[in-house]
């Protein structure tokens, strides 16, 4: 009866990080899908906006376009040189919508 109470309260505890992880984000859109794309493929204003940033010099890790209930977004995983990770959402026009 214990070690079954263990187990519950363990799986409680995952699914609550699981949830949290997924909701903890810092912008107020919600993604419907995602899809991985080439960074040729990204619009010229999200490149031209990306090559003009802060974080021009980081790495990029992955490019993708997502559909939100706000429209069509673009994000770009980049990673610093002291291994910092971040990820920058792109409108269309290549406005900076979030970070995380």
């Amino acid at each position: 009866m214990r070690l079954r109470n263990v187990c519950f309260g363990i799986a409680c505890l995952l699914v609550m990080a699981i949830t949290s992880s997924c909701e903890n984000k810092s912008h107020n859109f919600k993604e419907i899908s995602e899809e991985e794309i080439e960074y040729g493929d990204l619009p010229v204003p999200v490149q031209t906006s990306f090559q003009s940033s802060e974080y021009k010099d980081w790495e990029l890790q992955e490019v993708e376009k997502v559909e939100t209930d706000r429209g069509t977004l673009y994000e770009l995983e980049v990673e610093s040189p002291d291994d910092k990770h971040l990820e920058i959402y792109f409108d269309q026009q290549g406005k900076v919508i979030a970070t995380e």
